[in-house]
């Protein structure tokens, strides 16, 4: 799909599927048992104080919220269903473009976007976040990679593309975050740290691995190529796969 046609399978698949990403990784863990969110989560506490404002871009359902305790919590977000779902649970939320914060300038002391800046406009939100940062703040990102995994569920996830048709799970800043230290210098951002964890989803029954398959973003595939698919994901049940996750964290 050409990257102009994102936004729009983007609002169509948040409203339709809010909360799915988090329902598929809380169910996986690293070796100490802790979620992505968790992981994240552990990145920005450590960059900041009780009291300190956390903005969580692209927030969804706000899972971040519960896992920042003294910090004043904001998740901004652009799909009214995701923010339905955050606001449901309590979080304070607001409608807003990652590329255009309505966050006064300086104000926050971190940002936290969890899987979701290999879908923004890249260069647009990486300045609104450093615009919005005071001078040290720290910016924590979580993205989808491709290690570490074993050899095992890469040759899973390459037999899942195989019945989408699909040539393999890909989004529009791929290229750009293959080098994100230049990119993140561009708009005033060091990056200090770039880790890669593989978190272990635990498919215990079929509702799960539907959850997998329909957490995806998968545009231009079609209705019996995800039946295809689901055949393939119901053979994981009883099993676990590793989803391997990249977590960068910049300072302003």
């Amino acid at each position: 799909m050409a990257q102009h046609d994102w936004p729009g399978y983007l609002a169509a698949f948040h409203a339709e599927r809010a909360g799915i990403t988090e329902d598929v990784l809380e169910h996986a863990v690293d070796a100490a048992g802790a979620t992505p969110y968790d992981w994240a989560a552990r990145a920005v506490l450590d960059a900041s104080a009780d009291g300190d404002l956390v903005v969580d871009l692209a927030c969804g359902s706000a899972p971040m919220a519960g896992r920042l305790p003294g910090r004043r919590y904001l998740g901004l977000d652009l799909s009214t269903a995701e923010l339905f779902a955050a606001r449901a649970a309590g979080a304070q939320v607001g409608r807003a473009d990652a590329a255009r914060l309505p966050v006064r300038t300086g104000s926050a002391d971190a940002v936290v976007m969890s899987m979701a800046l290999m879908l923004v406009p890249l260069g647009r939100t990486l300045g609104e976040v450093a615009r919005v940062l005071r001078p040290g703040g720290a910016f924590v990102a979580t993205v989808p990679h491709n290690r570490p995994m074993p050899r095992t569920d890469w040759l899973r996830y390459a037999r899942l593309c195989l019945s989408l048709r699909h040539a393999g799970l890909s989004y529009p800043n791929d290229a750009a975050l293959r080098r994100p230290s230049e990119r993140f210098a561009a708009a005033g951002l060091r990056l200090d740290d770039d880790q890669q964890v593989g978190f272990v989803c635990d498919i215990a029954d079929e509702r799960t691995a539907e959850q997998l398959l329909a957490s995806l973003y998968l545009p231009e595939v079609t209705p019996e190529r995800l039946a295809a698919g689901r055949r393939v994901v119901m053979r994981w049940v009883g099993s676990t796969l590793t989803t391997p996750l990249r977590r960068l964290v910049a300072r302003a």
